[in-house]
């Protein structure tokens, strides 16, 4: 697609193509060194005799979660540009020498990583998942610095700015918000620390130490356990056009952790997600214009074995419970409200995936049930208990939520463990790897 053309003086539109173009190379490169890696793990399974496609869509699937990793790198940056711009105007195009330093800082690491990688990665003897990892840690560090550093821009030169009657109000719930945003938390206790290594997919691990890779995975999703919570700094009502009057006072917010877009949606189980949610290509939040990190075309879904009814259930995670967890912090991540209901600490996780995770290990099924964004499908006959056998298991059942029906095969963690799997919905198809695939 032919970019526009930019004004030189505009010289932080031009640093953020520029590091636009530099994410894009980025991206090129990681799935070039993924399907390298892809064809040297088929081509290993078939010398130790292995059947051709056995792990394909185990390996697919993997794919997906590295691709999206970069491509939302690059969302971050472009949302608070097209932000800042819409609030600022010209200006902000323009920019200052401390956002003009930094962007060419962080441009000029991530140039480096993808050069480095490119000449260098084939002729060591580092195995190319390492290389994956390097790729995606430092996109991510170049996203969240290039994020920061417009934030910042934005807030320097709305201060400059002449306040408008409604935009004073604004600006002054912005600064509020930031001042009282907590700093990074620091991981205490052995169960987030368990959280944060559980969170990598428990069966590539598994199969690929044979291969002598084991490093930790290059997507680590962590789990961060809060003991205190921060006093609540609002004590007056604010109207919203997506949610109409709602009183945040220290007496009825319990989830301090949480964006207040996400403490409504709490409060009023009927409300319906912003339209900036239900129709963006990037949902992002309409309160504290935050990306989120999920797709409409995809949901989750939890299987817990239920001991008192001796049967497995399967849950569906809304988008609309994702969003109610979000956080307005610079380290982003989700609260967990089962945990922030009825414990006396807050649970924060780092993405989406360690969110349910983290659902799916530490919450029962009376839990899930009870509920309202999270949906359990009803299937046509119980399911029992599955056999503990060594060939995958294929079957067809019915969603519950329409007259299409989808093909699945069980997710365990481990050979020994099969009270508890989760799983990813994929649009209407949905393919998880046997049993038999993860033992190898």
């Amino acid at each position: 697609m032919q970019k526009p053309a930019v004004d030189p003086a505009n010289v932080v539109q031009s640093l953020v193509y520029t590091l636009f173009d530099v994410f894009d190379a980025t991206r090129d490169l990681y799935q070039t060194l993924r399907a390298k890696d892809k064809r040297d793990y088929e081509q290993s399974l078939r010398s130790r005799g292995y059947p051709a496609g056995r792990r394909s869509e185990y390996v697919n699937e993997e794919d997906l979660s590295g691709d999206e990793s970069l491509v939302m790198d690059k969302a971050a940056v472009n949302r608070q540009f097209e932000l800042g711009l819409r609030e600022v105007g010209q200006d902000f195009a323009v920019g200052d020498v401390l956002t003009q330093t930094a962007l060419q800082s962080h441009i000029i690491r991530l140039q480096s990583t993808v050069i480095t990688t490119f000449l260098y990665g084939p002729t060591t003897p580092e195995p190319i998942s390492k290389h994956l990892s390097t790729l995606v840690a430092a996109s991510l560090e170049a996203g969240t610095n290039a994020v920061d550093a417009l934030g910042t821009q934005r807030l320097r030169q709305l201060d400059m700015l002449p306040p408008t009657p409604r935009s004073a109000g604004r600006l002054s719930e912005t600064r509020r918000n930031i001042a009282h945003v907590p700093p990074y938390p620091v991981t205490t206790g052995p169960s987030a620390s368990s959280a944060s290594t559980a969170l990598a997919r428990p069966g590539r691990s598994r199969s690929r130490h044979n291969r002598g890779d084991d490093h930790v995975s290059p997507y680590p999703a962590m789990t961060t356990i809060i003991n205190s919570r921060p006093t609540v700094p609002r004590t007056d009502t604010e109207s919203t056009a997506f949610s109409g009057p709602t009183a945040y006072d220290t007496e009825s917010s319990p989830h301090t952790q949480c964006c207040l877009y996400a403490l409504d949606l709490q409060r009023h189980p009927s409300q319906p997600l912003s339209s900036s949610i239900t129709k963006e290509s990037t949902p992002y939040c309409p309160h504290c214009k935050r990306t989120l990190q999920f797709s409409q075309a995809k949901s989750w879904e939890i299987y817990k074995d239920d001991l008192d009814r001796e049967r497995e259930r399967c849950f569906r995670v809304l988008n609309r419970f994702v969003v109610k967890c979000h956080r307005n912090s610079v380290d982003g991540g989700y609260c967990c409200v089962f945990c922030s209901r009825g414990s006396s600490v807050d649970t924060v996780c780092g993405d989406v995936k360690a969110l349910i995770k983290h659902i799916w290990q530490d919450h029962s099924a009376a839990e899930l049930e009870l509920e309202e964004d999270i949906e359990e499908i009803v299937q046509r006959d119980a399911l029992p208990r599955r056999r503990r056998s060594g060939k995958s298991a294929e079957r067809r059942r019915d969603s519950g939520l329409g007259a299409g029906n989808r093909r699945s095969v069980s997710l365990e963690p481990s050979r020994g463990r099969g009270k508890r799997r989760v799983e990813r919905e994929v649009e209407t198809v949905e393919i998880r790897p046997s049993r038999a695939s993860l033992r190898d």
